[in-house]
């Protein structure tokens, strides 16, 4: 089985991540955007990331085969100690594991990046990441019903945390 390395997210790896994120948008259910994006849309969302708040992509085989980011929770500085996670697999390496092993590296590093609280904004219609986040500790903390509207739709999202 080919290794997992997580690294720090490089300009060079933006269209990687964007190609990986626009099968999320096709699929339908784990994004808040129903058109593909395009690296140019997406450079400020990437340049948004620090030290303290990485993007990180996850390799397997020598390939990038997902990515995970820890954004900012909210910007006022009392809340630095929280993030929220955003975490995508490609198509083609799903059910392979990468989730739970991607969060559990999440959990090792969450400490040593001085985060306390990770929060997951998940769609309802979206089991396979609420049963992922359920299966590695976060807990439910309610929904934000109707919140978004995409496709014609009004879409709600179910939030779990970790404390850490």
């Amino acid at each position: 089985m080919a290794e997992i390395i997580w690294r720090r997210a490089t300009a060079a790896d933006l269209s990687r991540i964007v190609e990986i994120y626009n099968q999320a948008v096709i699929h339908g259910i784990a994004t808040d955007d129903d058109k593909q994006q395009t690296v140019a849309s997406r450079q400020r969302w990437f340049n948004s990331f620090d030290n303290h708040h990485p993007l990180l992509v996850i390799e397997k085989g020598g390939q990038v085969v997902g990515w995970v980011g820890l954004p900012t929770f909210w910007p006022h500085p009392n809340f630095s100690q929280s993030a929220e996670i955003s975490l995508y697999i490609d198509n083609h390496f799903q059910h392979q594991h990468l989730g739970t092993a991607t969060l559990h590296f999440i959990d090792r590093q969450a400490p040593q990046l001085g985060i306390k609280t990770i929060v997951a904004y998940i769609y309802e219609r979206n089991q396979p990441s609420q049963q992922l986040f359920k299966q590695n500790d976060y807990h439910y903390a309610g929904e934000l019903t109707n919140i978004s509207h995409i496709r014609g739709e009004f879409r709600s999202l179910e939030t779990y945390l970790k404390n850490f």
